[in-house]
């Protein structure tokens, strides 16, 4: 009989079946092969058949919309319940095959259909007795009296009168027992028909009557739906099992049929939990960020939670510290990191100090966030306090707060400084004089006093700046800053 879910319509009524049944089975081979699904499924081999009689297949398009709209129509084609609105021979659908292989997103357009459904009851018409006259061969002449050759007169007989009315009496009987055949088969047409129907009515009824819903185990123990539905007949099929955070160890996680269908059915399979799956959590620290993620998300089946922070001493992309290290967690669960994003400072484009002034140097650099230190040199062709040298030469990048060293010239200068003003009478012991020397500490000094012109004169070295005093009897009465 072959497999019921390959099934032609006619072919589930029992009915006539022919070459356009072969390629209805055809179009479900194709939908098949389009879809991954077969078009009609079921519990039971006669509800299959039924659908195939009672349900128009979900269009292949809408399964799989990868299917073209040139493929779709053929198999819909192919698969029309009726023999009539369907491919009527093979070369017909390879000629739309072709169609479709050229146009794919083009519809295959309709052809007129057959005037006659294969199986159909067909109005037999109804014989007049002239046509069963000229349809029934003459006894005596082999031909039919409706017959286009030319009647040829048989030679002369003699005949007995008895013998042609006998003769015409079989030729009435045999034209009774037609009419008799005509419709006996008529009435066995429609007396089959109307057995078949009533057992279908009566199977789709006892189906429909049968139908159970099936009820929600997700969640329950599988020992526990066992003992509570296999004692109604239920047959429970542990068909996987599977690691699941969400369910415990021996709890349902799904069922097929779904809680809430109607099937006949009472078997159920069933995917298991096997609880939550622990993983092994390796230490990540001092790894570059991109090989850690990595390692803990693809291989290890964890998702990572980046944080990212300030580190004088941890290279940017480097992982700082991570929460769990070193332990069992459960697959598929957060691990947090801390990453290194560098030390935070902003990048410094070194500018050329040299030929500044100490002074302006520092302050060029030190707005730009670099520490100075200052170095002296001594170059005899330049200005005492003009910078010399610097560490990073122009246009090397450094970071803010690194320290960059600069070299000022020191060259060493002779100044002899005189004080006019001195008290009249004033003596020399009472006289005292204090010399700071760039910005150094004030430190008595010799001199020499002029008593006659009140002045006093005094010689030192230095390289930018002197800062004096002169004090009589302990109080200052001049002081002042000169330049070298």
């Amino acid at each position: 009989m072959g497999s019921v879910h390959y099934f032609s319509p006619e072919h589930a009524k029992g009915g006539y079946t022919d070459a356009k049944s072969d390629l209805y089975s055809l179009g479900v081979v194709m939908y098949e092969m389009a879809t991954g699904k077969l078009p009609f499924d079921a519990e039971s081999p006669v509800s299959v058949a039924l659908k195939h009689i009672q349900e128009d297949p979900v269009p292949p398009i809408e399964v799989n919309p990868m299917v073209s709209r040139g493929l779709n129509d053929i198999i819909l084609k192919a698969m029309e319940k009726s023999t009539a609105t369907r491919y009527q021979t093979a070369s017909e659908m390879l000629t739309d095959i072709s169609i479709a292989l050229s146009k794919p997103t083009t519809g295959i357009s309709q052809r007129p259909s057959s005037s006659v459904q294969a199986g159909e009851t067909q109005v037999i018409p109804t014989l007049t007795d002239e046509e069963i006259q000229n349809s029934v061969p003459n006894v005596r002449t082999r031909q039919s009296t409706g017959s286009r050759s030319a009647y040829v007169p048989p030679k002369p007989v003699k005949e007995e009168a008895s013998d042609v009315e006998d003769l015409d009496k079989k030729d009435k009987n045999k034209n009774n027992k037609k009419k008799v055949i005509i419709v006996c088969s008529i009435v066995a047409i429609l007396i089959v028909g109307l057995v078949f129907g009533y057992f279908i009515r009566k199977i789709i009824k006892s189906t429909k009557e049968d139908e159970i819903e099936i009820p929600a185990i997700v969640g329950m123990s599988i020992d526990e739906v066992r003992q509570k539905y296999e004692p109604l007949g239920y047959t429970i099929n542990q068909t996987s099992s599977e690691y699941n955070s969400e369910y415990e160890e021996g709890k349902i996680i799904t069922q097929d049929p779904q809680q809430g269908t109607k099937t006949t059915s009472k078997i159920i399979s069933v995917t298991v939990s096997k609880g939550t799956k622990l993983v092994r959590v390796t230490n990540q620290e001092g790894k570059d960020i991109k090989v850690a993620k990595y390692e803990l998300e693809n291989t290890l089946g964890f998702i990572v939670e980046q944080e990212d922070k300030v580190s004088d001493t941890v290279a940017k992309g480097i992982i700082i510290s991570q929460d769990y290290k070193d332990v069992d967690r459960p697959y598929g669960s957060v691990i947090k990191v801390v990453v290194s994003s560098g030390d935070g400072k902003e990048s410094v484009v070194v500018p050329n100090v040299i030929g500044k002034t100490a002074s302006d140097a520092k302050k060029t650099l030190e707005d730009l966030k670099l520490k100075v230190e200052i170095d002296y040199g001594e170059d005899s062709t330049k200005s005492n306090g003009i910078v010399l040298n610097q560490s990073y030469s122009q246009n090397y990048v450094l970071k803010e707060g690194d320290l960059i060293k600069i070299t000022v010239n020191r060259r060493v200068v002779e100044k002899t400084l005189t004080v006019t003003g001195i008290p009249e009478g004033t003596e020399k012991n009472n006289i005292t004089v204090r010399v700071s020397i760039d910005g150094g500490a004030l430190n008595n000094t010799t001199f020499a006093y002029d008593e006659e012109k009140n002045a006093l004169s005094f010689t030192v070295n230095g390289y930018e700046k002197l800062s004096y005093e002169v004090l009589v009897n302990g109080s200052v009465i001049k002081s002042g800053d000169e330049p070298f």
